[in-house]
Order: C-alpha cells, then sequence, then structure tokens
C-alpha cells in the first residue's frame, strides 16, 4: 500500500503561510540569489525557442571550457582504483603537501602543509571562516559588487560594513573605505580578482590595506581585544589577465601573517566547479579548529578528486600549460566583448566598460536611464535595462544589485565561462541594433 501525503500537507495558497510557521526567523528572513532568479526568466525563454545570448553563469561549460584531460584522466584511475571511501576531515596528506609546496613555488608562501585545510570546494571553508571568527552583532567588513557576502552577513547575524564601490576605483575596496569601518570590524573580506567585475588589486592598492589592517591589530594587541581576520578570496588567482600579476597579502605585508585566510579552489583554476574541492591555507595555530569546523559540517572533498588533485598539484609544467589553453580561451571571449562593446561606444551608443584585469567576468554599464522605449516605458532602474536587453536583444547579464550594490548604476556583470563566440558575435550585433533603437 503506498502512502501520499498531499491530503495531509499544506494547500498551494497556505504554503507560504504554513513555512512561516515552521522556520525560524534568520531561514525565514535569508534570500535566495537573484541571480538564480535571472536565469530562471533566461531558461524559460530559451524554453519557448528565443535565441539568447546568456552571460550571467558564474561557471565554465564543458563545450567551452574543459577540465584538462589529464586530470579526468587521473581521477577516473583513483576511481577504479576504488578510492572511495573517508578521508581525514581537514583533506589527504599527500593534497595538502602539494597545495603546500604550490604556494611556497607560485606564491612565495611557506606555511607547509599544517596550514593547510580542504573541503568540498571553497564555499566550506568560507562557512568556516565565518564560524571561526563572527559572533552575532560583531562588525563585517566586505565591499559590493561581490559574491554573497550580504547574504552571509545576514546569515551570520553580523553588523554589515559595507564599502560601495566605484567605478573609479574598479569597484574594489579602497584604503580610506577599509580605514573607515575598521575600528568596528571582526573580519574583512577581499576578493581579488573579483567577482563580478572582472577586475583585481595591484600592489600599491592592497599594500595600504594591509598596512592599515596590521596597524588597527597592533592596537588591539596592546587592549587585548579580538583582532580583525582577513578572508582574501582568490579563486580566480591563476586567470589573470595579459600583463597582470596576482598579488596578495603575505607578499606584500609579511606582518600580517597571523590574521590572513587564504581561500581558494580548483572550481575555476581547472573549470571543475562540479568535481568539488577547494582549500583554505590558515596560520598554523588556526588549523585545527578550521578541520574541526570542516568535520562537523560533513565538508570533505571527494577521495578520488583529492588524490587526483595532489597528483596535478605536483605538475608544474603540465599546469603552467593548461593553465595557458585556459588562459587564451578566456581572454579570446573577454577580448571580443572589449572591442565591440568599445566599438558600440566609440559610435555614441549609451555603453561603458572597465578593461578585465582577471578572472571571467566584464563590468559593462548601459547608460540607458531616461530613455523612452517602443512600448512607452521609461527606464528607471537596473531591472528595467536588464529586462529590456534580455527581451529585446537577447542579451542576458547580472546587474551588481545581486552582488549587494544597492545603486541603480547601470553596471552589469558579463561572465564568459559558459559564452560561446559565435553566439556572442549574435548577440551583440542584436545589442548594436536595440542601443540604436532607444
Amino acid at each position: 500500500m503506498t502512502t501520499s501525503p498531499a491530503q495531509f500537507l499544506p494547500a498551494p495558497d497556505a504554503a507560504a503561510a504554513a513555512a512561516r510557521r515552521a522556520l525560524s526567523p534568520l531561514a525565514a528572513t535569508t534570500e535566495d540569489s537573484q541571480i538564480r532568479h535571472v536565469a530562471s526568466e533566461v531558461w524559460a525563454l530559451q524554453a519557448q525557442g528565443a535565441e539568447i545570448c546568456n552571460l550571467t553563469i558564474g561557471d565554465f561549460v564543458p563545450a567551452q571550457f574543459p577540465v584538462p584531460p589529464a586530470f579526468m584522466e587521473r581521477l577516473a584511475d583513483e576511481l577504479r582504483a576504488g578510492r572511495t571511501n573517508y578521508t581525514p576531515s581537514d583533506g589527504i596528506p599527500e593534497l595538502k603537501k602539494a597545495i603546500a609546496d604550490q604556494y611556497r613555488r607560485e606564491l612565495g608562501i611557506d606555511f607547509g602543509p599544517g596550514s593547510v585545510v580542504v573541503g568540498a570546494g571553497a564555499r566550506p571553508l568560507m562557512w568556516a571562516s565565518y564560524l571561526a571568527f563572527l559572533s552575532p552583532g560583531d562588525g563585517f567588513a566586505y565591499g559590493v559588487p561581490s559574491w554573497n557576502t550580504n547574504y552571509y552577513g545576514h546569515i551570520f547575524r553580523c553588523e554589515h560594513l559595507v564599502m560601495p564601490g566605484r567605478a573609479a576605483s574598479r569597484f574594489l575596496p579602497t584604503v580610506e573605505q577599509v580605514a573607515e569601518v575598521l575600528p568596528r570590524a571582526r573580519m574583512l573580506v577581499l576578493n581579488s580578482p573579483l567577482n563580478p567585475t572582472g577586475t583585481a588589486y595591484r600592489p600599491e592598492e592592497l599594500e595600504p590595506v594591509c598596512r592599515a589592517v596590521l596597524a588597527e591589530n597592533r592596537r588591539r594587541e596592546r587592549e587585548g581585544s579580538p583582532p580583525v581576520m582577513m578572508l582574501y578570496d582568490q579563486v580566480y588567482w591563476t586567470l589573470t589577465g595579459p600583463g597582470q600579476a596576482h598579488t596578495h597579502p603575505l607578499a606584500l605585508v609579511p606582518e600580517l601573517a597571523p590574521y590572513v585566510i587564504y581561500l581558494d579552489a580548483i572550481s575555476k583554476s581547472l573549470a571543475a566547479t562540479g568535481l568539488r574541492v577547494g582549500w583554505a591555507v590558515v596560520p598554523p595555530h588556526l588549523q585545527a579548529t578550521f578541520k574541526t569546523l570542516v568535520g562537523h559540517m560533513g565538508g570533505f572533498a571527494p577521495r578520488p578528486e583529492q588524490h587526483a588533485t595532489a597528483w596535478y598539484l605536483a605538475q608544474p609544467e603540465l599546469i603552467q600549460a593548461d593553465r595557458e589553453r585556459m588562459r587564451q580561451g578566456i581572454r579570446a571571449r573577454l577580448g571580443l566583448l572589449v572591442e565591440t562593446l568599445t566599438g558600440m561606444a566609440a559610435e555614441g551608443l549609451p555603453v561603458e566598460i572597465i578593461r578585465p584585469e582577471g578572472g571571467i567576468y566584464l563590468s559593462v554599464r548601459f547608460d540607458l536611464f531616461g530613455r523612452r522605449l517602443p512600448s512607452g516605458q521609461v527606464i528607471e532602474t537596473n531591472e528595467d535595462i536588464r529586462r529590456f536587453l534580455l527581451h529585446e536583444a537577447g542579451l542576458a547579464l547580472v546587474a551588481f544589485q545581486a552582488f549587494g550594490l544597492e545603486e541603480d548604476t547601470g553596471w552589469f556583470r558579463i561572465s564568459v565561462g559558459a559564452a560561446d563566440p559565435a553566439a556572442v558575435v549574435r548577440g551583440l550585433e542584436r545589442v548594436r541594433a536595440t542601443l540604436k533603437g532607444v
């Protein structure tokens, strides 16, 4: 006999009220990512047969950016070898050593394997960082636009110390903004190269920020109060733009070593978002706490992927060859966008870009405010612009509001991880024609 619970569940028109009664206030007020709402609208239009140039996806489509073949072959070997049981909660020793060796070889950081904590992608390590240092009401300092930090500030019940980005600083938090919030901050989150803007810190920009944090922590040490911890999210560091070198805190101010958490993963460097291997490099005296937190959340990376990653990271020549191929693919797509959008601006169309410096993103502004559409509607918000470009030109973008920047500025994220160059060309031609009509 089959039991159907449907007769006992809330009716559709009562489901929302029932959820509110059941959920905690925190869960009931936590919003879903706005990017998913945009994606749902895009998928619905595609299902109706519309041709959409979808540049919303912060991921890699394997048809455009496959995981390196040598990595996949090694992963298959690990599966065939039956490596399918639990791992240590902070990662297998071989992978921790390979990560430490790569950081020493390429970034000049020599903490050793005892500073590495591995997780199922970078997100468990991000959560562990917040759990380790933040209590309700603590100051949580972050720039916007940025990926998910506004949501996490809500989840961890922090005081939001928001540093709104501006085009003049390429949307990166400035030392002046950081210095203003530091006295109230328990954690400072920085991301470079930055999702969603595709911009990256230069040494002369990051070093003053690091020195401000160091000065604040020396003051707090004299007082005996908890330090400001810096979470430095560098998951895109291997995908820097032409002539752009990745910079990071300890290369500039090594005295910050007790206060910096590095966040990293193979998700972007190997186009391996679904294989779920990430890590944090932490001060060694904090590693045991991170191991405990990741262990309790069950955020282990799968054993076959860990072994394959350990093998791969120990092949510097292979890494460099695969990385260069990936960079070329990203640069070709970003270059196509830059050339075409810059050409539109030269034609007098209301388009502005910030040239990309790293990652898979491009910042673009469509200054359509006050324009009257053929329907008679006057454009007033970013959402008006987004929907106009989607429905009239078949171009799908994500507004910076999805990343916490509240103002209607006309700025959007373009992502090329799923971009077919031919589809991009067609999409941009539609955009050019559409903009000429408003």
